[in-house]
């Protein structure tokens, strides 16, 4: 299993290749990613061309964009309750909401770091939720005096223009919905595959999933109304629903049972929060919510339109899995050979991505630390080598398992070559830069 790059796939087939009874797929959530990527691509163009003369007359130097996940970054960096943009005031905004609004539901911040293509939908819903009281606090924010003539935050700015776009809030209001429908449950199914062998569900059964997929939004495409209508859009993927009883669990937990606490945590009163979105985004109270139901209709259709390119290209991995490709992939032609091999199997490359992750998480915390140290820390935490044996933790590390001499021995080893390794690794990096740089001549 690997993403879905050129290179990656390519080393994937000639693997395959050399493996007797080998069976090969792409990770589903990178599969997933793309479709998003895809889809903002779109929208953010569509919306260049109809905002056009807007956009003209703001100040350049507002930085204000279109697109969705330039403008959850800057949600991220104004908003975070973590405060770790200096410019940001999240800390004040914490503050404001419980002197203003001690009783109010306010959703997180999606971290914006690094480049995950689905954060254009799950970013939204802090946009969609929150955006009522992001805008009281920018204008409170905007309105003071300043003395010695200190210019106003440009982050500040660049949101209040954007908070009070209707055509932005249609577009947090749309892809919250499509995060909800389609992305959440995707996701889930695609990260539990593996633990619904006794279901005879496997990876394969992720090509029925994507036709399922592209059935809906098929008909969403003919009619763009039914992005509005809640029995539809949260029912796309309820024939799995009825087939796994663990899906059925945590769908009912997610919109019926999970809680999260109000702004004045000391309270502790809780609201089951994704219950109240639902009722947000399809039965909508707030009179600028309602506004952008034509405006959510019409860039349903941009969105939907772009979704379903990029199932169909021919040249993208996705379209290998549909049944109308006729390919070995699909869940159509699927062997049963082939079907139960992959029973049980993860549909996700995720561990791989942990990987990579911690790597790294760890290079961020500790700055100049050394790749394969950074690669290392995160390699012993994962595997749990070092863990000891507690009263809440039962499970003891590799390491501990090992006679003290040899411990003693392997520790010495370790310190007495660590020099030259680090000194190969150097070399080692050195020679994967040189070939990149000839590589772009």
């Amino acid at each position: 299993m690997t993403d879905t790059c050129n290179g990656a796939q390519k080393l994937r087939r000639i693997l395959v290749s050399h493996v007797t009874r080998a069976y090969d797929l792409d990770c589903m959530n990178h599969l997933r990613n793309v479709w998003f990527g895809g889809v903002e691509k779109s929208l953010t163009k569509h919306l260049n061309e109809i905002l056009r003369s807007s956009l003209d007359e703001i100040d350049s130097n507002l930085r204000v964009s279109s697109s969705i996940s330039a403008i959850i970054r800057a949600i991220d960096k104004e908003f975070s309750l973590s405060a770790n943009y200096p410019k940001g005031h999240g800390e004040l905004f914490k503050v404001w909401m419980k002197k203003n609004y001690p009783m109010a539901l306010l959703f997180h911040v999606e971290r914006a770091a690094g480049s995950r293509q689905d954060l254009c939908t799950e970013g939204c819903l802090a946009i969609f939720m929150n955006y009522p009281y992001y805008v009281e606090f920018l204008d409170g924010m905007l309105r003071k005096i300043t003395s010695n003539n200190q210019q106003k935050s440009i982050l500040q700015q660049n949101l209040f223009v954007i908070l009070t776009s209707n055509e932005m809030l249609a577009l947090a209001h749309l892809l919250s919905i499509l995060h909800l429908s389609i992305c959440m449950p995707f996701c889930y199914l695609a990260g539990k595959t593996h633990e619904f062998a006794k279901y005879n569900w496997g990876a394969a059964t992720m090509s029925r999933v994507i036709d399922t997929l592209h059935f809906a939004l098929k008909e969403i495409k003919e009619d763009a109304s039914l992005i509005l209508d809640p029995l539809y859009m949260m029912n796309i993927f309820k024939e799995y629903r009825d087939q796994l009883p663990p899906f059925k669990e945590y769908w009912e937990l997610t919109f019926k049972k999970k809680q999260m606490q109000v702004i004045a945590c000391q309270d502790g009163t809780k609201v089951v929060h994704f219950a109240r979105l639902l009722k947000y985004l399809f039965d909508p109270k707030r009179l600028t919510d309602k506004e952008t139901n034509e405006r959510v209709i019409e860039l349903a259709g941009v969105a939907v339109s772009a979704f379903i390119c990029e199932l169909l290209d021919q040249k993208k991995a996705t379209w290998k899995y549909l049944s109308i490709s006729g390919s070995n992939y699909c869940w159509k032609n699927s062997t049963a050979e082939r079907t139960a091999a992959l029973i049980g199997v993860p549909a996700t490359n995720d561990e791989a991505e942990s990987v990579l992750g911690g790597t790294t998480a760890n290079i961020q915390r500790y700055g100049r630390i050394n790749l394969s140290s950074a690669a290392a820390i995160s390699d012993v935490k994962r595997n749990k080598y070092l863990t000891r044996t507690t009263k809440n933790k039962e499970h003891r590390g590799l390491f501990h398992d090992i006679d003290e001499a040899i411990q003693e021995c392997i520790v010495s080893i370790a310190i007495k070559d660590a020099p030259r390794t680090r000194q190969q690794h150097i070399v080692e990096l050195e020679q994967q830069a040189t070939a990149q740089r000839l590589k772009k001549r």
